[in-house]
């Protein structure tokens, strides 16, 4: 295994088991809040929106928390898994995740697993992107 996968693959796993450790560690201890802040660089967290543990939300919301998951299930996958970050596999995989949003503005309601499932594939994208981005930036993920 290349040094950038494994990089990738620890950095993914961190920032997802982050998402979890939140309402965790909020749970424990009020001092742990520190983790929402990180999050919220990147994510709304809406309550409402969110799944919840111990009481809490996680880190993230339902559809960050399906981007992310995507995006961890393709840097896992990839030593069997290895497609071509192109316009063509971003349309498709992005498709979900735009048909979700018009359906949650058309109808004006969606749940938190519907946010969950269209913001999956699209993480494979963002998987895809931060693999390949980091392998451009640092080189090394073919070998071995």
């Amino acid at each position: 295994m290349s040094f950038v996968y494994i990089i990738s693959l620890v950095l993914s796993m961190l920032w997802f088991v982050g998402i979890f450790a939140a309402p965790y560690l909020t749970h424990i201890s009020e001092h742990y809040s520190f983790l929402y802040y990180i999050y919220s660089f990147v994510c709304h967290q809406d309550p409402a929106r969110s799944f919840h543990l111990w009481g809490y939300k996680l880190g993230v919301c339902s559809r960050c928390t399906g981007i992310y998951s995507g995006a961890l299930f393709f840097i896992l996958a990839f030593p069997f898994w290895k497609p071509k970050l192109n316009a063509r596999n971003v349309i498709i995989l992005f498709v979900p995740l735009l048909v979700g949003k018009l359906m949650e503005k058309i109808t004006g309601f969606s749940t938190n697993v519907e946010r969950f499932i269209s913001g999956f594939p699209f993480g494979i994208v963002v998987g895809m992107g931060f693999l390949y981005g980091l392998e451009a930036l640092i080189g090394g993920l073919n070998e071995g």
